[in-house]
């Protein structure tokens, strides 16, 4: 909920940059009786739709103090809010900087918000709301080759622990098929079946590196496997309301775990991504590798169809009762997500969900390199470091020289004795 901020375009750029228009501080004066207070509403920009995507406009809008953008249709569009509701305001690429969110809305409904902002100060909410229910299911597709992926299901695992009692997690794998009997297009990228070519078929993960396509899918299926036979079910109250069975498999958590860690992509030696590694972590979670192998070697076919079978709208997907889970995929937002599905909100989202302040961006801290504040440090403290080095290498340097200097001032010394006692006996 926030204050609904809307400014003209002045150079007719449709809100493609940030001198195009002018947005008011995210402060404002509310009457109560007969004092004044100061409060601070969270800023909903509204723009125009056109001339540059949408990912351009919300950035420029987060930019100028946005928390949400309201996107309206551009006025010759032809489109309905009944059709405009199967539309995705699509990230063109660029969108790893956007932490906001965005609705795109019909262009009748943007003037009567438009038309209302002008003339008075207007106050909306924005809501998703995910269908509910007693127990929520999570589907999420993936792929065991993905650094994102088993990095998300790494820092998901604890979370999901708390929610073993109330929560149905459904784990899908990305496999696709290539129409080809050229071995030297899907040589090492698919697992071929029985008489047919190319018909499971992973992504390479490190492209010219020693991980193959092929090694994912096998490794995607083990996975699979020790999903499948460690599930248990619960018999929590929620579920028993939901009449659903929820089962949870305490060991593939806790192998998802460790895989990333123990097996990457670029791992080498006895840490090499592929089944030698994965052995280890089986047996080092307590699973049978025997067990698990077995299942691998004889519904391997099954289970990669039934992946085919179940694709999603990207290689790395997750539904929420259904819905799609569109925005930045963090354990904590994702968690959010799922205990916003509750009929019922269980005492276990209290554990995981600590409240947070709306006016703090929510930023994700990258994953790989180091940011510019922690560069900056880097630096000062070699700085610093070099100058501490330097100041001590002067006081050696000192020392040296006054000792070198003695020791010549006594040798010059002890010449001039010798000279002088050679003179008195002559």
């Amino acid at each position: 909920m926030g204050r609904l901020v809307y400014g003209l375009s002045k150079h007719n750029d449709v809100y493609c940059n940030e001198d195009d228009y002018d947005v008011p501080s995210p402060e404002t004066f509310q009457t109560e009786g007969s004092s004044y207070r100061k409060v601070k509403l969270l800023n909903i920009i509204m723009v125009r739709r056109g001339k540059c995507s949408f990912t351009t406009k919300v950035k420029v809008a987060q930019d100028k103090g946005a928390h949400a953008v309201i996107i309206v249709d551009r006025e010759d569009s032809t489109l309905t809010a009944q059709s405009l509701s199967n539309i995705i305001v699509a990230d063109d690429g660029y969108g790893s900087s956007v932490y906001i969110p965005s609705v795109l809305i019909s262009k009748e409904d943007g003037q009567e918000l438009i038309s209302a902002v002008q003339s008075t100060e207007v106050v909306i909410e924005l809501a998703w709301n995910l269908p509910t229910d007693h127990v929520v299911t999570m589907d999420m597709w993936m792929s065991s080759g993905s650094s994102q992926s088993m990095q998300f299901l790494k820092e998901f695992a604890p979370k999901r622990r708390v929610l073993n009692e109330v929560m149905i997690f459904n784990p899908h794998y990305a496999v696709f098929s290539m129409d080809t009997n050229d071995p030297a297009v899907y040589s090492g990228v698919c697992l071929d079946s029985a008489g047919s070519k190319g018909e499971f078929c992973a992504e390479d993960p490190d492209g010219a590196g020693d991980v193959t396509g092929k090694e994912v899918l096998e490794e995607d299926v083990r996975q699979l496997c020790i999903h499948e036979a460690k599930k248990v079910a619960r018999t929590s109250m929620e579920v028993s309301r939901g009449g659903q069975i929820v089962e949870y498999a305490k060991e593939y958590w806790d192998y998802m775990e460790k895989y990333p860690v123990r097996c990457p992509v670029d791992g080498t030696g006895a840490k090499k991504f592929g089944q030698e590694c994965s052995i280890a972590v089986m047996k080092e979670v307590g699973v049978d590798p025997d067990e698990i192998i077995q299942c691998a070697m004889t519904t391997k076919v099954e289970k990669l169809r039934q992946q085919l079978r179940d694709t999603a709208w990207s290689d790395q997907a997750i539904r929420v009762n259904g819905w799609r889970f569109k925005g930045i995929v963090t354990a904590d937002l994702v968690v959010r997500a799922v205990c916003s599905g509750f009929i019922h909100q269980p005492s276990e989202c209290a554990q995981l969900i600590e409240k947070r302040d709306v006016f703090r961006p929510y930023v994700v801290a990258p994953s790989g390199g180091v940011s510019f504040g922690e560069l900056l440090a880097w630096l000062l403290a070699t700085v610093a470091l070099g100058f501490v080095c330097m100041l001590m290498y002067k006081r050696y340097l000192k020392k040296e020289m006054r000792t070198t200097l003695r020791e010549e001032v006594m040798l010059e010394v002890q010449a001039q004795m010798g000279e002088y006692a050679q003179l008195r006996g002559a």
